[in-house]
């Protein structure tokens, strides 16, 4: 240049050589406390970086919907010939120290569903049934296929999807779906972003 001032591609050259050189001091001072090969150390330390990149790099925790929302039971299948019952067992625990009144319902009018006991109430601890049945009709045919949402409401509101499907022949079948009706008592960290956890309080009968 005119002025007698660096070029850029002289001050950037000047920059790599400090770099360089710092990097070799660096080394030299590594070596000379480990006792150590350091390309050997950084290689090593570069593959396991990359074997837990995905835990360093980014959350593969998967967080709970939040607590206002139904908790899944799955999805059932139960195949059965026309007039054979197909029965799903609810076994419910209630692990809260309070007396729980639970009971299953469905949103979809059929007229084959049947639950029995449609409610139970249970102590702290103490376990119960309930049966959903459904009777596959007389003018059913095979291939048909039925979907039914089951509901169990206790400390918290549970889904269930069943599909009932009709084949040429089958006996009656029974699905046992086991139902853990718990408060969350957990403090965890993503309780901040949603909501409280606690059951509602069952209300008494027999007010005066």
């Amino acid at each position: 240049m005119s002025n007698g001032a660096p070029s850029l591609k002289d001050s950037l050259k000047v920059l790599a050589d400090l770099v360089n050189k710092g990097t070799q001091v660096g080394i030299e001072v590594f070596d000379s406390l480990t006792g150590s090969d350091p390309s050997q150390i950084f290689c090593d330390v570069s593959n396991f970086l990359s074997g837990h990149a995905g835990a360093i790099g980014g959350c593969d925790c998967e967080i709970p919907p939040p607590c206002w929302m139904p908790r899944p039971l799955g999805d059932v299948c139960s195949c059965g010939s026309p007039g054979k019952v197909a029965t799903v067992r609810f076994m419910i625990t209630n692990c809260a120290m309070a007396i729980r009144e639970v009971n299953v319902f469905t949103t979809t009018q059929d007229t084959a569903l049947a639950v029995i006991p449609a409610q139970i109430t249970l102590g702290p601890m103490e376990r119960g049934v309930i049966k959903a049945s459904y009777t596959f009709p007389a003018s059913a045919k095979p291939g048909d296929v039925t979907e039914l949402l089951l509901w169990v409401r206790g400390c918290r509101l549970y889904f269930l999807r069943w599909d009932l499907r009709v084949v040429q022949k089958g006996a009656d079948t029974a699905i046992d779906v086991k139902v853990k009706d718990c408060p969350d008592l957990v403090h965890h960290w993503y309780d901040h972003f949603y909501c409280p956890r606690p059951c509602p309080t069952p209300q008494r009968e027999g007010r005066g």
